[in-house]
């Protein structure tokens, strides 16, 4: 009997072991086909670096610590809040608040500040300054009412964004307190700390999920389930705190706007408000900036980079902004793609958005139809500007007044140079930003060939410090080819026009077309505010020019129509379905009146909807015809001594290059286009060491990778409305030092970074808003170069995102973006123009969504027509997450221009066994050439002539090893349980 039990024994041990040495056999592939995420996650070690002793450093700190780097960053941050913060409202000078002002903060969101917005730019608020300690370092300790704080800190109530992954918009909350539960107890407090009433409203933002701007199904947490909307417990609140004052318990109510994402203003005029400070995303230490405004230690000099309005729904943007279902999705075997994980990845993405309301976004909307009321043409209707526009793109006051004079344009041939005076009127010091505008003249020409054109445009600015009562002269150099328009009918390319083109200086852009109208004598009676026609100048052209900016000044090459196919009235795959874009040669009669309703059509499937591998592969062959249509096999793995650090300081047309890529095996190529999420893999035949790269529109952060995270600055609309483009090299410089300090022991560098965002605020309701400068193509362009240059100044290379198109959240993988060509590159392609032309940048990121029916990263005029052969970049491209995202597919990306996948190949790896394809070789070839460019350009080239030995990471050989020691143990108790069952046959039971 005991021999029977030890059988049993035995072969229990066997199936357990069994299972175990399955589980670890299965484990080996799967783990393998997701190495490269676990490796980012875990931090482990793949390659061991043996430093080259000779080696010469390309990229220097310029601090001899890094606690030196982080006191400096601390107050970079305090400063680009300083200056970018915009006072909106301040009736009968509230601001600044006098030393020693007590205040009582109000709703959930003064405990639980706005630093930063949710996914992958998602910063780290574990060491970031709290409004309370910020205060009493402004106005003296026990400035905040201590029983209010405490009560925050308990009271449950807290802000709900969408999750990162498998978000969507119903699981946005703002959850204020409800009055009923501050208690009387609490309440008797109040008049202690009754100088400020201090009310913080803000909404945050964040990847995956844009923000309600309407769910019926939110209604019970939100007026008209719109998240940018005051909700009931916040109108109770105002309500409240107005009667409060009334009665004396408050004396002055303050509003901190806290967010990205402007909140419709249609309450600032009510409840009693005495001041509204625009603060955006505060970062880890701008909340000090803040107070200090506050307290007048800072003068605020922040302008607005968005129109703030009363009514967000009043955009022409806004009736189409959403994600909407091809009317035969059905058909087709579409379905949903929010996220990586949803149907409509590995199938097609069932929706799509037109962007009907073309180049009118922001104020180029607001501003033209309201010049078009005032001088009574284009049918404007009787619009009421008031009623929509709050505060218009460019405002911001300060403590103290400013004065133009003496304002002068010079035509210098290839530009303009403006000059004007400004005078401190008041009795303290301020910064003063000067805004130059410029109008072009709308003709009968546009009108016949549909080129639209905005009543003013920003085109220039600069930011000095200003004594009280001294002058400062501002030169600001405009260049003519700002002036130009993109005429996709005609021309089909850029157009100086003959005609009378208006420059003029202005507080906002609202206050620019004033200046306009006065200059043409219009109306007054019917403006909305005043101008000044002295502030304006008239140059006259001449003649009609099609021809001086119709090729790159950049490469050389021809300029012409790029995205026909992104256009349904240009796309022949569209059949009938053409659409109405807004004109303003008739706005009342073009104004889009909701989602235009589309079909898929046979051509538009085949064209690049599809999920069928036949369908792809006919648009590969297509694409091998059309852009390697001479294509030779060229060499591969050849023998070779050129090393990557040879190349350190080698130009990007060295036809050198050739040679060094030539080493490299087909696998080790495809290796490294295919498994790059958030790292390069390293090439040993050439000694390209592997890197790290990571997210950073706020700063160096791997909070999405469940790291740590380095300085947090502000959100990028913060950045962008300081004006200041000195503030914003220091701070790309030490975003770039993060990077160069975070070198790791195994000498693994991180040397990219995923940002900055470059896309636009189409709308306030795009999640991502605290990623992206501004609704202004142009100014967004001004401060990408500037900061892009810094942080390649520090030897890290950066991909732009999100290219392009990509702005909103809704259906993001895949979704079809429908627009015309003159939108396309006059707004949404400027901020990655001024990254790459003016800032040098070697990369961008390609974005999920489709340009038409195209992927991005597959479509030829983007990565190839725009990118290289307008811009010149010479560095790589680099995908959004593409893990499970079939649509991105490999061969289609490279023939394209796409170098560089944000994932890994599982799956996917479309480019194995096509070594000899010529076309696919060749364009693999030049894809690795585009990464080892930015590598070799970058800081990971500090090691010098470096020998690299690729390693496998311990979790692999923690795997293999437990596989191994299953496999014996397996064996050892099979092997006794097989002797157990001859021992008991041979002997009788007990």
């Amino acid at each position: 009997m005991k021999r029977k039990k030890g059988s049993k024994l035995w072969a229990v041990m066997t199936a357990i072991t069994a299972a175990l040495l399955v589980v670890c056999i299965i484990a080996i592939p799967v783990t393998s086909a997701f190495a490269t995420a676990i490796n980012v996650a875990l931090n482990a070690k793949t390659q061991e670096i043996v430093p080259d002793p000779n080696a010469t450093i390309y990229f220097w700190s310029d601090y001899e610590s890094e606690e030196d780097l982080v006191a400096y960053e601390k107050e970079l941050c305090e400063q680009i809040e300083e200056e970018g913060a915009a006072l909106l409202v301040n009736r009968d000078n509230t601001l600044p608040l006098a030393e020693g002002t007590k205040f009582t903060p109000f709703s959930q969101s003064s405990f639980n500040l706005l630093y930063g917005g949710t996914g992958s730019g998602q910063v780290s608020a574990n060491d970031a300054v709290s409004l309370k300690a910020a205060l009493d370092r402004a106005f003296g300790e026990d400035s905040v009412n201590p029983d209010q704080w405490k009560f925050y800190a308990t009271c449950g109530y807290q802000r709900v964004n969408a999750d990162t992954t498998g978000g969507n918009q119903t699981q946005y909350r703002i959850n204020e307190v409800p009055w009923s539960e501050y208690s009387d107890a609490l309440q008797a407090t109040w008049s202690n700390y009754g100088d400020v009433a201090l009310v913080v409203l803000a909404r945050s933002g964040g990847e995956g999920a844009d923000l309600p701007s309407g769910l019926p199904e939110l209604e019970p947490y939100m007026t008209d389930g719109d998240y940018l909307r005051l909700c009931k417990e916040e109108v109770e609140m105002f309500e409240n705190l107005e009667a409060l004052k009334e009665q004396g318990v408050f004396k002055k109510i303050v509003v901190l706007l806290n967010s990205s994402n402007s909140l419709q203003l249609d309450f600032v005029d009510d409840y009693g408000i005495d001041a509204v400070l625009w603060i955006g995303d505060v970062g880890m230490t701008g909340i000090n900036g803040v107070a200090d405004i506050l307290a007048g230690n800072v003068n605020p000099s922040g302008r607005l980079v968005d129109t703030f309005l009363r009514d967000n729904h009043s955009s022409p943007a806004m009736q189409n902004f959403g994600a909407y279902a091809y009317t035969n999705a059905a058909e087709y075997d579409t379905a949903t793609a929010q996220n990586n994980t949803d149907p409509g990845v590995a199938k097609c993405n069932q929706d799509y958005v037109v962007y009907q309301e073309g180049i009118y976004v922001g104020y180029r909307y607001y501003e033209t139809r309201y010049e078009d009321y005032v001088l009574g043409q284009g049918n404007a209707g009787e619009y009421d500007y008031n009623a929509d526009v709050a505060f218009p793109f460019g405002y911001g006051l300060s403590y103290t007044t400013f004065e133009y004079s003496n304002f002068t344009v010079e035509d210098q041939g290839d530009t303009f140079l403006v000059g004007v005076d400004v005078t401190n009127t008041g009795a303290v010091d301020g910064k003063h930003t000067v805004q130059i505008y410029f109008q072009s003249p709308y003709t009968q020409y546009d009108k016949d060939n549909g080129v639209e054109k905005a009543s003013v445009e920003l085109c220039g600015f600069d930011k000095k410090e200003i004594a009280a009562g001294a002058t400062e002269h501002f030169e600001i150099t405009v260049e003519k080819e700002d002036l130009t328009s993109y005429d996709a009918n005609n021309a089909r390319t850029y157009i100086l026009e003959d005609g009378d083109y208006y420059f003029t200086v202005g507080s906002d852009a609202h206050n620019a077309v004033n200046n306009i109208l006065m200059a043409k004598g219009a109306d007054e009676s019917r403006m909305s505010g005043s101008g000044d026609a002295s502030l304006t100048y008239k140059w006259s052209n001449t003649s009609f020019d099609a021809e001086t900016y119709s090729v790159s000044p950049v490469t050389g090459n021809p300029i012409t129509n790029l995205f026909d196919n992104a256009d349904l009235n240009k796309y022949e795959g569209a059949e009938d379905q053409q659409i109405t874009y807004l004109t303003r040669n008739d706005w009342v009669g073009t104004f889009p009146q909701g989602p235009v309703s589309l079909r898929i059509t046979e051509e538009m499937w085949k064209d690049g909807l599809s999920h069928n591998e036949a369908d792809r592969a006919a648009i590969v062959e297509e694409y091998k015809a059309l852009y390697y249509p001479d294509a030779t096999m060229p060499a591969v793995g050849v023998s070779g001594d050129l090393t990557a650090s040879m190349y350190a300081e080698t130009e990007a047309d060295d036809p050198s290059w050739d040679a060094l890529i030539s080493q490299i095996p087909y696998s080790e190529m495809t290796n490294l286009i295919y498994n790059g999420f958030h790292l390069t893999q390293p090439v040993p035949s050439i000694g390209l060491p592997g890197t790290n790269d990571e997210n950073g529109p706020q700063g160096f952060t791997k909070s999405l990778m469940g790291g740590s995270s380095a300085m947090a600055y502000t959100s990028e609309d913060v950045m962008a409305a300081t004006f200041n483009l000195e503030l914003i090299e220091s701070m790309g410089k030490c975003i770039g030092e993060d990077f160069l300090h975070a070198t790791g022991e195994d000498g693994t560098v991180y040397a990219g970074i995923y940002g900055p965002g470059a896309n636009i605020h189409r709308t306030p309701y795009c999640g991502r808003n605290f990623e992206y400068y501004s609704e202004d193509g142009w100014l967004s362009g001004k401060v990408a170069a500037v900061e892009v240059a810094a942080i390649q100044d520090r030897g890290v290379y950066v991909f732009t995102k999100h290219f392009a198109l990509n702005d909103q959240e809704e259906g993001r993988y895949g979704i079809s973006t429908w627009s015309n060509e003159q939108a396309i590159r006059e707004l949404y392609l400027e901020g990655f123009e001024g990254s790459v032309t003016e800032g040098g940048g070697m990369g961008v990121m390609s974005s999920f969504n489709r340009i038409g029916v195209v992927w991005t990263g597959a479509h030829h005029g983007l990565m190839t027509g725009i990118l290289r052969d307008e811009w010149g970049m010479k560095g790589a491209a680099i995908t959004d997450c593409s893990v499970m995202a079939n649509y991105m597919d490999y061969r289609m990306g490279v023939l394209a221009g796409q170098d560089l996948w944000d994932g890994y190949s599982m799956g996917m790896a479309t480019l194995d066994g096509l070594e000899n394809d010529p076309a696919i070789v060749t364009a693999v070839q030049n894809a690795v050439k585009h990464i080892a460019y930015s590598i070799t350009h970058s800081h990971a080239m500090n090691i010098g002539n470096a020998t690299v030995i690729p390693v496998t990471p311990w979790w692999q050989m923690a795997l293999y090893g437990a596989t191994g020691v299953m496999a014996v143990l397996t064996a050892l108790c099979a092997f006794l349980l097989v002797r157990s069952i001859r021992k008991a046959k041979q002997q009788p039971d007990d």
